[in-house]
Formats: structure tokens, C-alpha cells, sequence
């Protein structure tokens, strides 16, 4: 019985001085976990590597890349492919170049959009992607907006992304002014 009441009080002087001393998050009794990075406002990682049809694929500092990492086993990977299908339809004679990043098996059908196989899980750690699907927009190398795990918005958030970035290039390139670093709503 004595054994039992130490080790209650041991307890409860632990999770005091975890809520007292411990960071202003884990104080309040919540923890908020970062996003992995890269994150909205960073730069990413540039690359080259081979596509599925034997070419090559560069992902530069210059221009817009919808990049998404998908899985053929996955089911959010399976539920986000007809959005992307279209917008890469819609967008990629836009100057969007979209490209998507397949962590195990590349699928049979032909695309719309740039399929890349990552074997050697080079492209899934440069990026940080530990579950999939897992979207980035970039603009100049600097990520623009992130999507983790599907939903039925998906689409509609991602399109939405995109003719704000193009609008911003027309103003920019017709002299017009640039578009504010407010960040708001994106993922």
C-alpha cells in the first residue's frame, strides 16, 4: 500500500512540474506539432532526375511546380488523382509545371503531368514527406502553399492557389503590383 501511494505521489509531482516548468505549449496542458518541413515561406530543394518516359526532370528555382508525392496503394493518393488530373489539364499550358512523385510503383495509364518514380526514397526525404499524399506549390523555389493527407477540398483549395499565383505573374509582368506576403489561409 505504501509502495503504491509513493508511486501516485511521484506521478503527481511529475505532472505538476511538467504544466509548471515545461514550455509555454506543453504548460497549457496541448502540444502543437510543426509541420514537417518544408513549410509555407521556405525555399525547397531543387533536383533532377529521370521521369517514367526516360527524360529528364528539373525542379528549379525559376517557375511554378505543383509537386505531389502519391503512393498506388494509398487511397488518399487514388481520391486526389482526378483533381490533379484536371487542374494539370487546365494549368500546365500555363507555365504550371506538375509533376507527380510516385513513392512505390508508378501506374500504367498515361498523364497529363510529369510521373517520377522515387526508388531510392531520395525525393521523399529531401522533401520531408512522411505520409502521402503530400502536395507543394512553388513559385522561384519558395513554397507557396502545402496540402497533407486528401480531402474533398482538395481540389478546389489547389485551383483556387493557382489563379492567385498566375494573377500575381500577370500583374508582375504587366508592371502591375505585387501581391502582399500576408500568408493567410494556406496549409
Amino acid at each position: 500500500m505504501k509502495r503504491l501511494a509513493l508511486v501516485v505521489v511521484l506521478l503527481l509531482v511529475a505532472a505538476v512540474g511538467y504544466r509548471s516548468f515545461g514550455s509555454e505549449e506543453t504548460g497549457t496542458g496541448t502540444l502543437t506539432i510543426q509541420q514537417p518541413a518544408p513549410v509555407v515561406g521556405q525555399m525547397v530543394p531543387s533536383f533532377t532526375v529521370k521521369n517514367s518516359d526516360g527524360g529528364t526532370f528539373d525542379l528549379t528555382h525559376h517557375g511554378v511546380y505543383v509537386l505531389t508525392f502519391w503512393s498506388t496503394l494509398n487511397q488518399g493518393s487514388d481520391l486526389s488523382r482526378p483533381a490533379f488530373d484536371h487542374l494539370a489539364r487546365q494549368y500546365g499550358g500555363s507555365g504550371v509545371t506538375f509533376a507527380a512523385v510516385y513513392v512505390n510503383s508508378i501506374p500504367e495509364e498515361r498523364a497529363p503531368y510529369v510521373v517520377l518514380q522515387d526508388r531510392s526514397g531520395r525525393l521523399t526525404s529531401l522533401y520531408n514527406v512522411k505520409r502521402v499524399p503530400r502536395l507543394f506549390v512553388v513559385k522561384d523555389g519558395e513554397v507557396q502553399f502545402v496540402q497533407n493527407g486528401y480531402y474533398d477540398e482538395n481540389g478546389k483549395q489547389l485551383e483556387d492557389e493557382l489563379r492567385e499565383i498566375l494573377a500575381d505573374e500577370d500583374k508582375a509582368s504587366s508592371g502591375g503590383p505585387e501581391k502582399s506576403e500576408s500568408g493567410g489561409g494556406r496549409s
